[in-house]
């Protein structure tokens, strides 16, 4: 058998390997996809109901800013430009069931934070309370591991180490694509449930 002829028989070989190759994998693959579950249907009814707003948020970068000019303490209207008509309450489900988005929650408890700062309303610390202890899970569930450089600084006569966080980039999710959907989205208006209850926190 000459060189030629052995190239042949070997290429030959080489494509039938290959064919039973890729066969064999669109067959697993097939099988495979067979083998997954349908995705979830809710019936929003109960307990009935996904964990997450199902909406596919782009990932973002978010460079840390002092942001000095703009959201301090009396930066009513400022403030004010987070939060969209509905509050972040939003409609789901084929009877409409009404939900907060977590995201628009822990801006709100931010802006409580600020107005207890400023004011002594009637009520409020509870309110302030409810949103400490809120926003201290919302940090722990996050966990967040971005690394902002440290610095020393004096404070009670003391050198220790410190942080402003400002220049670390954040890998976050696209929260302008959030705050669209809810602006899109909004909750229909509040209906008054057959048994009141006078827990209210926001």
């Amino acid at each position: 058998m000459n060189l030629q002829t052995a190239a042949r028989i070997y290429l030959g070989v080489f494509v039938v390997i290959t064919a039973m190759n890729m066969s064999f994998i669109v067959y697993f693959i097939n099988r495979l996809s067979r083998m997954l579950p349908p995705e979830r249907a809710y019936t929003y009814v109960d307990d009935d109901f996904p964990s997450q707003l199902p909406v596919d948020l782009p990932t973002v970068g978010l460079v840390l800013e002092s942001g000095h000019a703009h959201f301090s303490l009396h930066s009513d209207d400022d403030w004010g430009t987070l939060f969209p008509e509905s509050s972040g309450f939003t409609d789901l489900g084929p009877n409409n069931r009404t939900f907060l988005v977590s995201f628009m929650h822990q801006l709100h408890c931010l802006d409580v934070f600020r107005v207890g700062f400023l004011t002594n309303r009637t009520g409020i610390a509870h309110h302030v309370e409810h949103c400490l202890r809120y926003m201290r899970q919302v940090v722990l569930c996050y966990a967040d591991t971005t690394l902002e450089p440290a610095h020393t600084g004096q404070r009670d006569g003391q050198w220790k180490h410190a942080a402003s966080g400002v220049g670390s980039v954040h890998r976050c999710k696209d929260w302008t694509a959030l705050r669209t959907y809810l602006d899109n989205h909004p909750a229909g208006p509040a209906v008054a449930p057959e048994t009141a209850t006078t827990s209210y926190h926001r």
